[in-house]
């Protein structure tokens, strides 16, 4: 199966994509009614990588550029004294053919969401304990026979050890969709119900280095895999990484579930990227 996008829609998607960045930077700094947060603030990992595949030779076909952007609107802060915090929030990955010559977008996944979040215990590293829960939606943003679509109900426990190590569990479930039916193939084959993170991250917060795995029970693969090592090397900026990523399986590209011709590909990618200020919104699946 292939996907032709044309010239016009990648211009539109780039300038969503710049304005998206642009109200980043203009509500950033902006404080939330409690003068906790700003009421824009970075969700998960925000970043632009390109890379190479492993299993394929590396060419312009196969090589590619992937960014994500991830933002929160911090809606509702320490809800009645309770650390409960309410927000809305909404991430973009996208995977684009850069290197082709008609610059083509390969897949983009939207992922809005509202969000519940409950730090509930605390040391003197910062946050020991803490729980995400949330109702989201992810779409490839298509109609007919290649949309693809889950909305799911899902809940996340972090916990830390000494302020350097961190591990994660996810459950969800929800309705999967493909060509807009019904289809728990979704969660079967390609998204997975659970998922495990780990992070390793010393006091300084200059080096991270994290791998989150979602096991699959059905199909032709055992779990959809990314790792990441993260550097920072500039001392005072804190938002500021280097990073080295690797990806397998079908959670990053929504267009190759239930695609017969899809090729999945083990992608390293190098970049940047930006941190999120709370070490558990990383490790979101």
């Amino acid at each position: 199966m292939s996907l032709k996008v044309t010239n016009f829609d990648d211009i539109m998607k780039l300038r969503i994509f710049l304005l998206i960045l642009l109200l980043a930077g203009l509500f950033a700094g902006r404080p939330s009614a409690s003068a906790q947060e700003p009421m824009l603030s970075v969700f998960k990992e925000n970043y632009v990588t390109t890379g190479i595949p492993l299993n394929a030779r590396p060419d312009w076909d196969t090589n590619d550029l992937a960014f994500q952007v991830s933002l929160r609107y911090n809606a509702l802060q320490n809800i009645a004294g309770s650390d409960w915090n309410v927000f809305l929030g909404y991430t973009q990955l996208s995977l684009w053919d850069a290197y082709k010559p008609s610059n083509p977008f390969r897949s983009n996944l939207y992922q809005p969401g509202i969000y519940a979040y409950h730090p509930f215990r605390k040391g003197p590293h910062g946050i020991i304990d803490d729980i995400l829960i949330g109702i989201e939606h992810r779409s490839n943003g298509y109609d007919g026979a290649i949309s693809r679509s889950i909305d799911c109900l899902f809940a996340t426990y972090t916990h830390t050890w000494g302020g350097q190590f961190t591990a994660q569990a996810t459950g969800r479930f929800g309705i999967g969709s493909i060509y807009n039916d019904f289809s728990l193939e979704m969660f079967n084959r390609y998204q997975g119900y659970v998922n495990v993170g780990l992070c390793y991250h010393p006091l300084d917060s200059r080096l991270m280095i994290s791998a989150s795995v979602t096991p699959l029970f059905m199909g032709d693969i055992p779990a959809n895999i990314s790792a990441e090592i993260a550097y920072n090397p500039v001392r005072g900026a804190d938002w500021f990484y280097l990073v080295a990523r690797y990806h397998y399986g079908y959670d990053e590209n929504q267009l190759d579930c239930a695609n017969p011709d899809a090729f999945l590909k083990h992608m390293v990618r190098f970049g940047l990227a930006v941190q999120p200020g709370v070490i558990s919104h990383k490790l979101c699946f």
